[in-house]
């Protein structure tokens, strides 16, 4: 191991004791029946307490490696995303993010049989005016719940009730249709497609939501003079879907934005303070570029006959990271 690879891991170390002595415990490392419920109530407890300390924790000191004792996945790159932005711009300034804990409302746990184990937590921030419905999962016996998705919703927006059956939580495949206007996976690639592409064949599958209108309307604001604007959408494998009680599905899905400006020679461009572009690009910016951004979406898929097409109602996303591509010509 390197002197560098060394100072890590003893850093992650020792940043793991500091956050055990102001209260955040880690969880227990034990052998698990997985073919019971995915976690008891005190576990849930314990795990979301856990969590919102060491979060609070991490946005304060700016620490993203603190994030990576109880996040994973596209969560933890997009608040390393936040941390780094903020570092950029204010240097080590706090960026204001170590709020009020917020408070559980309801909690959903599967019943499996293999690891990854996982649950739903649904929480009121009044602070910031919007419900968090998340997914914490534990990869194995051995390691501890991370949060894993995160998305979104005002407090005013009404969520489907997940179906239960004797208070375990109904899942959904990823590739399950039944019941369904469509399959989870299908539906969100299928909204990808929209996002990129307003033409798109795929338009009738799902709905032009506030979500799309949002991005749409944000794409025609980065268009700067002297550059070409291109933004991309991708879909990510489903991970984690859940039966309603109307006969539904809730879709944690995670869509991988790319935004990218190719400057015509000579040409600047000049960012709002405060914007992930100029900590990345500077001001004014003078070389093409690419900022790539993960959004977790929630989606509703209704049932089949059910009114309406497959929506977002929640989201959480951000930058996580970038690429200086150089001073090329536009085409």
């Amino acid at each position: 191991m390197s002197a560098r690879a060394t100072c890590r891991t003893l850093g992650a170390v020792a940043l793991a004791a500091a956050l055990a002595g102001c209260g955040v415990v880690p969880l227990e490392k034990t052998s698990a029946d997985v073919s019971k419920p995915a976690a008891d109530p005190s576990t849930v407890q314990r795990t979301y307490d856990n969590y919102e300390k060491a979060r609070g924790a991490a946005f304060a000191a700016l620490d993203p490696e603190v994030l990576a004792l109880v996040e994973t996945g596209p969560v933890l790159a997009v608040d390393s995303g936040a941390i780094d932005v903020a570092k950029r711009l204010h240097g080590n300034a706090s960026t204001g993010q170590e709020s009020a804990p917020a408070e559980i409302e309801d909690v959903y746990v599967p019943r499996l049989d293999a690891y990854p184990l996982w649950f739903v937590a649904t929480a009121r921030d009044e602070a910031r005016g919007v419900r968090r419905i998340q997914v914490f999962e534990r990869a194995s016996s051995t390691e501890r719940w991370e949060l894993t998705a995160s998305p979104e919703a005002l407090l005013s927006t009404v969520l489907p009730v997940p179906e239960t059956t004797d208070g375990v939580l109904e899942t959904v495949a990823p590739d399950d249709a039944d019941g369904l206007v469509s399959a989870p996976s299908q539906t969100l690639t299928a909204y990808a497609a929209v996002l990129g592409d307003p033409s798109s064949p795929r338009a009738s599958e799902v709905a032009a939501d506030s979500f799309v209108s949002q991005m749409r309307a944000q794409a025609a604001g980065l268009a700067q003079p002297g550059t070409t604007f291109q933004r991309t959408w991708s879909a990510q494998p489903v991970q984690y879907a859940l039966r309603t009680k109307d006969g539904g599905a809730l879709v944690f899905g995670t869509l991988m934005r790319q935004d990218g400006w190719v400057l015509t020679p000579g040409a600047t461009v000049r960012w709002p303070a405060g914007s992930e572009q100029k900590a990345y690009f500077g001001d004014p910016m003078a070389r093409s570029g690419v900022l790539r951004y993960y959004h977790q979406v929630l989606m509703y898929i209704p049932p089949t006959g059910g009114v309406g097409l497959p929506r977002v109602l929640a989201q959480y996303g951000g930058v996580i990271g970038a690429e200086d591509t150089g001073p090329i010509a536009a085409p």
